[in-house]
């Protein structure tokens, strides 16, 4: 017989705790959010000896996945949907309903079993200890993501500040006008061209043409 939960004084299988344990330090290292929920899905899974679906909401993110990846929420049954949508079990017979939340994530997961929850104790902590695990990797990844795109947001904010910069030094120099009339002037042919300002500030530099001739 296989080792079952506390409940009927056994403790989980030692092989199931090890891929748990495993699959945890997956979670820290994760760089994907794809690959995140596919371990834990895999894992919260393994561990119940169900099938685990998971539901991920973290600004501007709202995923499902399960042990092989990512899905569409059409491509589940209706009622995994209603569970991980409202967040109860209460209408669910075979099944278990966790959730844990971060700062920047909720993490939802539906499991459909064959046996009894009350035989299940232990696989439902270990199950939670994942569901928590995938929260904290969730949060990680999703801060991590935000100040990348800050950073590239701020780089792009420079080199727009220089690229405007060189053309108005070309436009000063062309037409012995001010600093404030070239940035007129560059601003003009983008509004009428309906083109990014560091973009026809780019055109002018390259081919030293005037704004309005450069779209």
């Amino acid at each position: 017989m296989p080792p079952s939960s506390a409940a009927d004084g056994h403790v989980a299988d030692p092989g199931v705790a090890a891929q748990v344990a495993s699959a945890a330090r997956q979670l820290v290292r994760a760089a994907d959010l794809e690959e995140a929920l596919a371990v834990a899905a895999s894992a919260i899974g393994d561990a119940t000896g169900g099938e685990a679906v998971l539901r991920v909401t973290a600004t501007p993110h709202d995923l499902h996945a399960g042990a092989s990846g990512v899905v569409p929420p059409s491509a589940l049954s209706p009622a995994v949907r209603s569970v991980l949508t409202a967040g109860s079990d209460r209408d669910a017979v075979r099944g278990l309903f966790l959730e844990s939340s971060g700062h920047e994530a909720t993490c939802r997961a539906w499991i459909g079993l064959d046996r009894p929850l009350a035989h299940l104790a232990v696989e439902r902590t270990l199950a939670e200890l994942l569901l928590h695990a995938l929260a904290l990797a969730v949060d990680r990844i999703v801060i991590v993501d935000r100040f990348r795109e800050s950073e590239a947001n701020f780089e792009r904010a420079v080199e727009s500040h220089r690229l405007v910069g060189q053309a108005m030094g070309i436009l000063i120099e062309r037409h012995r006008i001010v600093p404030g009339e070239a940035f007129d002037v560059l601003r003009r042919a983008s509004q009428d061209h309906n083109v990014k300002l560091r973009e026809i500030a780019r055109r002018v530099i390259d081919t030293g043409a005037e704004p309005d001739e450069v779209v």
